[in-house]
């Protein structure tokens, strides 16, 4: 991250418009963490500096673009000993090994414990088999096997010496990172969810996106919020009116798909968040580290909200007016919202999965649902005939 030294006791950086947790990434963030975390430690040793940390929390992603925050965390280099290297296994290694081999989400072991998958646990999950893969030494008692144990600086040791061995360390812990790179873009129902639309009826899809584009374009909104984004069609559209987005999807490998297309880029920042199970606050107090909605809350111009409602209000069971308020607390300007009445095939299937009576779902109900949490209409458009609609809401009181 760019910083200017202010005087011998002060460092500024640049302020990233919004912050996002590493439980909230796809396992390519967390590789690309991994990557600029080695990166920087390698450089910090050539020019005889050592990285105190190597924590996950210590990235920030600016976009899909993965920066490193921590400017307190360099040191002089002392000894041969990285002290963070267990920390790194911890919080990047084992995490990755576990999201490749066993299939789990990398996330979730910060969901779990802050300080990431700890070698007991990584154990647990591999098995006899871990000594067949490049990750047993991670996993050994304490992280002694990537030289995480920390010693005594060795005042004996020359500046040669400590190099060389730190680039062996270098090259053990890249060999681990890349032995738990994300093979791609994995095959769930949401990923492909653009492809598979067929419970739109025929011209639906382009009414819509037409709509949207055209109020993105009139709105020229700074930023958006675009919950459930899936692999974040419409996000692209508001990047193309001139806005950034934080696009919000529960599903990894839609997110990982829109991550992937866009690495590198600053327009879209995509997260992973179960909209009916938002994450809270982690750290002391639960303040250290705030919850996704008290980043969200008042931060976007417009929030997106399409196909989603109904998801929420019947699978998950959220109350409309709960649905309702928690967009209203997110936006300071406007909402595009998408209603689908109970007529609609898929709220009937939705229904008759979770037994409900689609007529406490109508769109009649869903509209004064949100006219009830402050927002006023502004336009409406028929997607299809007593089916589904799209409305743009303003913010009121």
């Amino acid at each position: 991250m760019p910083f200017e030294v202010v005087s011998e006791r002060r460092v500024e950086s640049e302020r990233l418009p919004f912050v996002s947790h590493p439980m909230e990434w796809c396992d390519a963030q967390l590789f690309d963490a991994a990557r600029l975390t080695l990166d920087l430690q390698k450089d910090a040793v050539a020019e005889g500096f050592d990285l105190k940390d190597a924590s996950a929390w210590n990235v920030l992603f600016d976009g899909a673009r993965p920066v490193f925050c921590d400017l307190m965390s360099f040191v002089p280099l002392a000894g041969r000993k990285w002290w963070a290297a267990g920390q790194f296994a911890r919080h990047f290694v084992l995490p990755l090994a576990v999201a490749r081999s066993r299939g789990l989400q990398a996330r979730t072991a910060f969901l779990v414990s802050r300080d990431g998958l700890l070698p007991e646990d990584a154990r647990r999950l591999f098995g006899i088999s871990r000594f067949f893969t490049r990750f047993w030494p991670a996993m050994a008692g304490g992280g002694s096997g990537v030289a995480a144990v920390a010693a005594s600086p060795d005042p004996t040791a020359s500046r040669e010496s400590i190099v060389s061995y730190r680039g062996g360390l270098q090259e053990t812990l890249s060999w681990m990172v890349d032995g738990g790179r994300p093979s791609g873009v994995g095959s769930s129902n949401w990923a492909a969810y653009r492809e598979h639309r067929e419970h739109y009826p025929e011209g639906s899809v382009d009414r819509k996106r037409e709509a949207v584009q055209r109020w993105l374009g009139t709105l020229a909104p700074q930023w958006v919020l675009d919950l459930g984004c899936n692999t974040g069609e419409f996000s692209r559209l508001a990047v193309a009116a001139g806005a950034r987005v934080v696009a919000v999807d529960g599903d990894h490998d839609a997110i990982q798909s829109l991550y992937l297309s866009q690495r590198g880029a600053r327009d879209i920042l995509p997260l992973i968040a179960m909209l009916d199970d938002l994450s809270g606050g982690r750290g002391w107090a639960g303040r250290e580290h705030p919850g996704l909605l008290q980043r969200l809350e008042g931060r976007f111009d417009v929030v997106l909200v399409l196909a989603l409602v109904h998801h929420l209000i019947v699978s998950s069971s959220i109350p409309l007016a709960e649905v309702a308020g928690f967009v209203r607390r997110c936006t300071r300007q406007r909402a595009v919202v998408e209603w689908i009445d109970e007529g609609d095939p898929q709220m009937q299937l939705l229904c008759s999965q979770r037994q409900r009576d689609p007529r406490d779902f109508s769109i009649d109900l869903q509209r004064q649902a949100f006219l009830d949490a402050g927002f006023e209409i502004e336009e409406e458009v028929v997607l299809s005939p007593g089916s589904r609609r799209l409305a743009l809401l303003r913010a009121g009181r």
